[in-house]
């Protein structure tokens, strides 16, 4: 079994990709809500990852939610992120890049 990538590190990877200014949690609000009032309750510590890294029976999937600038292509923005979360990755890894807003 290999280790997958911290969301950590590839969340900095991604805003360090030039043509990215942001990068938006993939879970939607209601459930980023319902987690940290479970973390609440249990009195934990539950951190919102800005890139998810699952691993499935399929495989690791790594999913990231990003803004980017209006002044360089959102579709080579997209991926040049793509890349480099696949290059993060183990081989085998499905990549989703989401571009939810240009500024």
């Amino acid at each position: 079994m290999t280790i997958p990538p911290d969301s950590r590190d590839l969340a900095a990877q991604v805003l360090a990709i030039p043509g990215v200014t942001e990068i938006f949690p993939p879970s939607p609000p209601i459930v980023r809500l319902s987690t940290a009032a479970a973390g609440l309750l249990t009195r934990s510590t539950i951190h919102t990852q800005l890139v998810e890294v699952k691993n499935t029976s399929g495989g690791t999937r790594i999913t990231a939610k990003i803004a980017v600038t209006a002044d360089q292509s959102a579709r080579e923005t997209g991926r040049r992120v793509a890349d480099a979360l696949l290059a993060a990755a183990e081989p085998g890894a499905a990549v989703t890049v989401q571009i939810v807003r240009i500024s």
